[in-house]
Parts: structure tokens; C-alpha cells; sequence
């Protein structure tokens, strides 16, 4: 990946900013930097590997912080076949073609736009059991996993949504969901790290980035109005979705 010191500094400075935006409102950034890493002239694969490493820094405070809420008996599922299904994803998108990656990039963009912006979470079951959740999470996890470690962006956008549309309670999605996109994401960076799609001189500098934006994003959560911030995230997403598809149309 061959960043000029200026174009490094942005990345850490934009990775900073996003941080803090997913500190206050609990929303995954890779999905929206993946993009605009590309935009930088990023090659696809350093930058999926690169979005993979900013979400294992966020999500390694995010599920610290969230450790004693995890449910293991009901994260297990999801969590392990996420992290099985993810290098398959990260292996088989060598071999399909870039536009169609960046179409489906920007379709999930779009529809992580449209979540962020419209989705009401609210848990429709009385409760959620051990049997039910195992049935979902094995299936809904291996594809999550797939498709996030073929695009690079976690599979969090995927999970999340469906479980709650399932009708499972938002509060056990978002703990559990922290743990899943954590282990899957590593995963899915490990494949590509094994590649040699990875820049290590940026290694430290976009982790301290991404955690302190994380922590000082959560402590100004309290502050600043959570949905204000949700809807110019929620615009914004819906701009790189357009300008991505734009990129994929004139490759």
C-alpha cells in the first residue's frame, strides 16, 4: 500500500474522526471507510485489510467494555461460525471481479445508510432461547462472516439488522454482535495479512486512532444528541453508497 506521509496522516486523522462518530452512536465505521480508503487510492485488498484492522481496534475496546453482558452460550454460535466462514470470504474475493465487489460494497453501504437512518431496533419475543438462537446464529454468523471477510467490512451491517427484524432484543444483539464482528474481522485480516495485503508501519498508529476515538466518542455520548449524529452519518453513507457505485460503473 503506497501512501505518500500526508496521505498516511489523513487515514489516521479520517480513521480518528469515524471512531468517534461510532463512539457516539454505536455504529460501525468500516463499512463507510472501506469506501473512502478506495477513494485515497487504496488497492482493494490493503484496503479490506485495513478497514479489517480499524474494526478490530474498535470492537477490542467495544467488547472489553461489554465483557460481563456477553452471553457466551448464545454469542457461541454466531461468534464461531463467523470466524470459520470469514477467510473463505477474504480467499474466494480474489477471485471475483472488482466491480462486482464494489457493487455489493456500496449496496451494503446503501443499506447500512438506510438502517442507520430508519431502523426502530425493538425486540418483538418475549425472550430469546438457547435453542433458537443457535438455529440462527450458526446460519446467520457463517454468512455474516462470509460476506464481511469477501468485502471487508466485518459482517456487524449484516447481522445486526436481520437479528433484529428476527425480533431478538437489540441490547443481546449489540454485545453479542461486538464479539462476533471482533473475531470475524480478525479472521478476515489474518487471510489477507497472510497475502501480504497489509501495511505494518501503520499498524500502531491506526489502532492508538481508532481506540482513542472510540473512548472519547463514548464519553461524549452523553453530550451530544446520539440521533442528530445518526442522521448525518446515516446522509453521508448514503453519498460514499452513491459515489461507490459511480466507481464501480467506470471501472
Amino acid at each position: 500500500m503506497d501512501l505518500s506521509p500526508s496521505e498516511q496522516l489523513l487515514l489516521v486523522l479520517v480513521t480518528f474522526f469515524f471512531s468517534v462518530v461510532g463512539g457516539i452512536t454505536g455504529i460501525g465505521i468500516a463499512t463507510i471507510l472501506l469506501p473512502l480508503l478506495i477513494f485515497l487510492g487504496v488497492n482493494l485488498p490493503f484496503a479490506k485489510a485495513t478497514a479489517l484492522w480499524i474494526n478490530i481496534s474498535v470492537m477490542s475496546l467495544s467488547v472489553y467494555k461489554r465483557l460481563k453482558s456477553i452471553k457466551l452460550f448464545l454469542a457461541l454460535p454466531l461468534v464461531v461460525s463467523a470466524f470459520l466462514f470469514s477467510p473463505l470470504g477474504a480467499k474466494l474475493s480474489f477471485y471475483i471481479p472488482q466491480r462486482v465487489q464494489l457493487l455489493l460494497l456500496a449496496s451494503f453501504v446503501f443499506i447500512s445508510a438506510l438502517a442507520i437512518l430508519f431502523l426502530k431496533p425493538k425486540a418483538r419475543i418475549g425472550g430469546v432461547t438457547k435453542l433458537g438462537f443457535i438455529k440462527v446464529g450458526i446460519l446467520l454468523g457463517g454468512f455474516a462472516g462470509f460476506i464481511g471477510g469477501m468485502l471487508g467490512i466485518g459482517g456487524g451491517i449484516i447481522a445486526n439488522p436481520l437479528l433484529i427484524i428476527l425480533g431478538f432484543d437489540p441490547l443481546v444483539v449489540t454485545s453479542v454482535s461486538s464479539l462476533m464482528v471482533l473475531l470475524s474481522s480478525l479472521s478476515g485480516w489474518i487471510t489477507y495479512a497472510a497475502f501480504g495485503y497489509f501495511s505494518y508501519s501503520l499498524t500502531l498508529p491506526l489502532f492508538i486512532s481508532a481506540v482513542a476515538g472510540s473512548y472519547i466518542g463514548n464519553l461524549l455520548s452523553q453530550r451530544i444528541s446520539k440521533e442528530a449524529v445518526k442522521k448525518v452519518v446515516g446522509y453521508f453513507a448514503l453519498l460514499v453508497a452513491i459515489v461507490t457505485y459511480l466507481k464501480a460503473f467506470t471501472l
